[in-house]
């Protein structure tokens, strides 16, 4: 058997993985891409003490980026601001109210 050709893509190639740096120049920026990794990962079903240590692992770069520059407060109180955007109660909200 033998390997599968590999065709060299070309420059333009749109399913060719390519990685960018994106600067964050001011807090406006931090905020919107913190909005997004938190809006991502709590839609899919993330904990908050989850989405904390996500900021905190500096594998994601990213994320580790806002935690080391902006802080534990900044991030609880950005996944309150998603989960209110989002209607989901903070965790341990009790969900019976009128029962």
């Amino acid at each position: 058997m033998t390997a599968p050709l590999r065709k060299e893509p070309e420059l333009d190639d749109p399913l060719e993985l390519r990685g960018v740096v994106l600067p964050a120049e001011d807090d406006t920026s931090l905020r919107e891409m913190t909005l997004c990794f938190i809006e991502e990962f709590l839609r899919d079903g993330w904990s908050e003490a989850q989405l904390r240590e996500l900021f905190r692992n500096p594998f994601y770069t990213g994320p580790h980026m806002v935690w080391k520059q902006k802080g534990d407060a900044f991030i609880s109180e950005v996944i309150q601001e998603v989960r209110q955007a989002w209607g989901r109660p903070a965790e341990g909200a009790n969900h019976a109210e009128g029962v």
